[in-house]
């Protein structure tokens, strides 16, 4: 620091590592007197600074946070309040998704929904169907989303601009299934027991024209092949077919800079952004005009996979080869063959269903199906299911076979569950006979386990598969036991988020197990490991230490170092994602046409859908404990950095951007964070009063920016700050 002008005051805040600290309390001071201090650090003239050096857990110690404090005190704007005005309407929805704890909630514009901020919880009149009376005033748009015991969001309906739509001279509103809004493009199904869907952690509160920069907008040349070549390929077949000319048409990857025998890492990453869109009906497909029944897309798909088994291992490729193959179709002999899905033909030509249902199966599924498959045919398959599995008057012996006919297309798309994929593979022998009973034993522990137990078995399982992928010959056995593994990382996922909710709620009150947290912890980095989303010997190491300290009482000096290791991991793997995905998912999105927002949250969803994402819950809950016990004041630095700004109050983002103060970079003073906001381009640093995962999605958009952000453990250390400082917000 002593090459750093101008120098720290004597008494500035240091944060290190996980910990904020002042330089007085590094040198003796007590903890109460360098809280005072910190505080009159802050109360200082605008010439003044707050001086705060930040080391987090992706390395070590950075240049000094300098906070300019600008006189006067901002105005903050009033909240507006849920009002009464307007007329009474009765909303109803269908929803059987909420988890223990959870309810279904409306929030939309206007007083009486909630204005987009508070959302109105709905009452269950008998389960599954609630409702809710509300006062529209005119016209309105809104949405539904589940929301925990504390009223906060869970999870949005669906993402995107396509709202729901309610006029305020009708009584009551019938709106059918949660999820299902008129209008709204309708997404492939993740696979039961997965992670939240990119929709789930990505929608979230409205926040204006707030922007991220991801590059120069400009797609190089390879992106821009992509770009043209599906502005060529209409049908879902052909847009397959471009991806797999890249890997087997020699003047096309020669024109696209692609190398066929080692593509760049790049050049993948591409490709599975593309494919992603695709998959997710971002990128729209329709009818080329020609006849090719199913079984080409899966030829393709097979070709695909075998070009991607010969792509030069790194640990990046792996994660994208990973990444790429469950958004193919099955090339199962069952879709290879030259009439596949026949079972939807038998079921159009029925005797004991009515006209209407026939001519619906025959004309908008079967034909289309056998002429140009693609992923709407899903989508057309489940609004006809939706449509009859309920209606009284239809034969039961139709709805059997077409829910037969539903696990089959669900099978080609690659959208079927964790559990179906297994009992298949245990009932053809797959792989081998040694995973049959690793398999039971997942099961056994799926349905009668815990957390702990259920990642144990998970590990040896996929550690299995591991073992057999590294001789299996390419396949069909190949490709269902790879979805498999893709599963049971995914199902990994449902389990860490279960030991995150636990280790948190413990870290509020006397502190974690380590036991626990430790055992947990390990077996994470076991299957971060396996997935290639961790270095092995990094990963290795850990594990070795944390069994270590599973074997005696845990000492906070020896598990604090543990964790910020084991915190680096988890960022090293945010960082990863980007430097893969960040420069070319825009500019790939805006060429395909692709929704901004889909766009825009590309990189955070791929994060927050990983294992690590969990871990990172974990290892924070820990980490805030082994603070507590060590003595330490109660911060923590999302991102590390420097940050010149004059320095505004707000209660929440929401409300600084409803504020619409524009033109001057910002330092704010938070009060609240949702944790899924976006950070408006002139906000610098954010401190914040309250805990915030790492990795959460304004944790990664922070990193993304480059705004410094810190937060506290509990609103007491904040509330000393704010209080110091309260003369010189402006």
């Amino acid at each position: 620091e002593d090459n750093l002008a101008p120098k720290p005051h004597p008494h500035a805040l240091l944060l290190t590592g996980s910990t904020l600290y002042t330089s007085g309390e590094k040198s003796g001071m007590s903890r109460a007197c360098c809280s005072i201090v910190a505080a009159v650090c802050l109360a200082v003239s605008f010439s003044s600074a707050v001086a705060a050096t930040h080391t987090s857990p992706t390395g070590t110690a950075s240049s000094i946070l300098r906070l300019p404090l600008a006189s006067g005190r901002l105005d903050l704007p009033n909240r507006r309040l849920r009002g009464g005005g307007g007329r009474k309407v009765e909303f109803k929805v269908t929803c059987k998704e909420t988890e223990y704890g959870q309810n279904v909630a409306i929030v939309g514009g206007g007083d009486g929904l909630g204005n987009w901020k508070k959302p109105v919880v709905m009452k269950p009149s008998p389960f599954p169907e609630w409702k809710v009376t509300c006062n529209v005033d005119g016209e309105a748009e809104y949405k539904y989303c589940m929301v925990d015991g504390d009223g906060k969001i869970a999870k949005w309906e669906h993402k995107g601009k396509v709202n729901r739509k309610v006029k305020g001279d009708c009584d009551s509103t019938n709106d059918g299934v949660y999820g299902k809004i008129p209008g709204a493009p309708v997404h492939r199904p993740p696979p039961s027991g997965g992670p939240p869907t990119r929709e789930d952690m990505t929608a979230g509160v409205h926040l204006g024209e707030a922007k991220v920069s991801m590059g120069s907008g400009q797609a190089n040349k390879f992106d821009q092949m992509i770009i043209d070549g599906n502005g060529h390929a209409g049908s879902w077949r052909q847009k397959l077919e471009m991806v797999k000319d890249f890997f087997y048409d020699e003047n096309k990857a020669n024109e696209a800079g692609f190398d066929r025998q080692h593509p760049k890492t790049e050049h993948l990453a591409s490709i599975a952004i593309y494919l992603h869109f695709l998959s997710t009906n971002q990128v729209a497909c329709e009818e080329d005009g020609r006849h090719y029944r199913p079984n080409h897309h899966s030829m393709i798909a097979s070709a695909i996979d075998e070009a991607l088994n010969k792509v030069t291992k790194t640990p990046a490729n792996a994660y994208l080869c990973r990444k790429i193959r469950p958004l193919l179709p099955s090339y199962s002999s069952d879709y290879t063959a030259q009439v596949p899905l026949t079972r939807i033909r038998d079921i159009a030509h029925r005797s004991d269903i009515p006209k209407w249902l026939k001519d619906d199966i025959k004309h908008n599924l079967q034909n289309k199906l056998h002429r140009c498959a693609g992923p709407e045919d899903l989508v057309t398959a489940e609004r006809i299911w939706n449509n009859v599995k309920d209606m009284g008057d239809i034969s039961g012996a139709f709805k059997e076979q077409m829910w037969i006919f539903m696990g089959e297309l669900k099978e080609f798309f690659n959208a079927g569950g964790l559990d179906e994929k297994i009992d298949d593979a245990l009932k053809k022998g797959e792989p081998d006979g040694a995973a049959k009973g690793l398999m039971e034993g997942f099961f056994h522990e799926k349905h009668a386990g815990h957390a702990q137990s259920r990642l144990e078995a998970i590990g040896r399982l996929r550690t299995h598969f591991s073992n057999w992928f590294e001789t299996a010959d390419h396949g069909e056995v190949m490709q269902r036991t790879r979805l498999i593994d893709v599963g049971l990382e995914q199902y990994a996922f449902v389990q860490m988020a279960e030991a995150a909710a636990v280790c948190e709620e413990q870290s509020r009150g006397q502190g974690v197990d380590w036991g626990y947290l430790l055992d947990v912890s390990r077996h994470a980095l076991t299957n971060a490991m396996l997935s290639e989303t961790a270095d092995v010997k990094e990963a290795h190491s850990l594990i070795a230490e944390a069994e270590s300290m599973m074997g005696s009482a845990v000492d906070a000096q020896r598990a604090k170092p543990w964790l910020d290791r084991a915190l680096r991991v988890c960022t090293t793997f945010s960082d990863a994602m980007q430097k893969l995905f960040l420069e070319r998912v825009l500019p790939i999105g805006q060429g395909l046409g692709v929704d901004g927002h889909a766009a825009a949250v590309f990189v955070e969803a791929e994060v927050r859908s990983n294992l690590l994402f969990q871990l990172s819950r974990v290892l924070s809950a820990g980490a805030k404990t082994a603070k507590h016990q060590l003595g330490a004041p109660p911060w923590t630095a999302l991102q590390p950095g420097s940050a010149v700004g004059k320095l505004a109050e707000y209660g929440s983002l929401q409300e600084f951007v409803d504020s619409k103060q524009q033109g001057e970079d910002l330092v704010l003073l938070l009060k609240h964070a949702e944790g899924e906001e976006d950070i408006p381009p002139n906000v610098k640093g954010i401190v914040l009063a309250q805990e915030l995962p790492l990795l959460s999605h304004l944790g990664v958009r922070a990193r993304q920016q480059g705004v410094v952000f810190a937060c506290s453990d509990g609103e007491a250390p904040f509330n000393e700050i704010k209080s110091a400082a309260k003369s010189m917000v402006g």
